[in-house]
């Protein structure tokens, strides 16, 4: 272990208490050909996989063509509303990233076996957004305008009725996976009051890039990973039970088909009415009018081969004139 002198300890707090320090200096230092070091919190692991994380993009892709036609009829002006960022962390951080004064719409997730705890999903407008649809629908141009104050009551019944009809159009874009509702039920204004999730709980934060004429801002959507966990659980055990029952069907045809062409084949019936050794002198000298005992009763019945194999048991006979076996026994 190398001991350091007191001078190059002075230099070393220096350069860490110095306010200019040049960072490009020391990323200068760092060797091109060494490994790269990933930061990860343990604290809050991350709890989806990619493939998981791709269906939820993939809804809200969805979701955001249903909201962006929903926005356009309902302003007369077009809104175009892109899906560009998902990510997991704690709600604190999310929190914390909003604005005191800021217009959410707080939901609920509902689907077979659920329960209401953990079942809150979060919709927050940004300001310029939020005044822009307001201003659209007291019958504005949407340029948007920027306000420092609180929303008024009348803000905030037109944002209500947004709300409204904004909630559901979730439901139909997991339609293709999986059937829930999602349900508005309160406005909120100050960030610093929404504890509907507990701060540490991990959340996913879907960001919806809007564009309004020359307007851009954005609407962050929360839900709790516990929910989300859920819903994805159940996707993965409907494809499962879809794809055994595709499967199923696959291997009923298969056999179906097999057997068709096993009908269409051309198979040799023999009936065996005994079994007797002799020698090949024996054979030899045999002529018309000799007696071979098969050593079995008469009356027992006979065997009737398909291939080399017996398949069934039957009596001999004549029917119509011509030799014939009855079958008494399928094996």
């Amino acid at each position: 272990m190398e001991v350091l002198s007191q001078s190059q300890i002075d230099d070393l707090l220096n350069s860490l208490t110095s306010p200019g320090a040049d960072l490009e200096e020391d990323s200068g230092s760092i060797d091109p050909g060494a490994k790269r070091v990933k930061e990860y919190d343990f604290r809050t692991p991350k709890r989806f996989t990619k493939e998981q994380l791709k269906i939820v993009s993939s809804v809200y892709e969805n979701y955001s063509r249903l909201l962006s036609s929903y926005l356009t009829s309902m302003l007369r002006l077009f809104v175009e509303i892109e899906c560009t960022h998902i990510e997991e962390q704690r709600y604190s951080e999310f929190n914390l990233a909003l604005p005191d004064q800021v217009m959410t719409g707080i939901g609920e997730i509902r689907f077979t076996g659920s329960t209401e705890e953990n079942n809150v999903i979060i919709m927050d407008f940004a300001r310029p957004i939020a005044f822009a649809i307001i201003e659209r629908l007291l019958g504005g141009t949407g340029d948007g305008i920027e306000i420092e104050r609180d929303f008024t009551e009348i803000e905030l019944s037109l944002m209500e009725n947004v709300f409204k009809g904004a909630f559901p159009q979730m439901s139909d874009s997991w339609f293709n996976y999986f059937e829930l509702d999602t349900l508005y039920r309160k406005i909120e204004t100050n960030s610093r009051l929404m504890q509907v999730i507990g701060p540490d709980d991990t959340v996913v934060i879907i960001m919806l890039d809007v564009t309004m004429k020359d307007l851009q801002g954005r609407i962050s959507i929360c839900i709790p990973a516990v929910c989300l966990e859920e819903i994805l659980k159940r996707i993965d055990l409907q494809n499962i039970r879809n794809l055994r029952r595709i499967n199923s069907a696959s291997d009923k045809e298969r056999r179906e088909l097999v057997m068709n062409y096993l009908q269409e084949s051309e198979l040799e019936m023999r009936c065996v009415v005994g079994r007797a050794e002799v020698n090949l002198g024996d054979v030899y000298y045999l002529s018309v009018g000799d007696v071979l005992q098969l050593g079995k009763p008469i009356s027992d019945p006979v065997d009737l081969n398909v291939g080399e194999s017996c398949w069934f048991h039957g009596k001999i006979g004549i029917q119509r004139g011509k030799k014939a076996i009855q079958i008494q026994e399928v094996l």
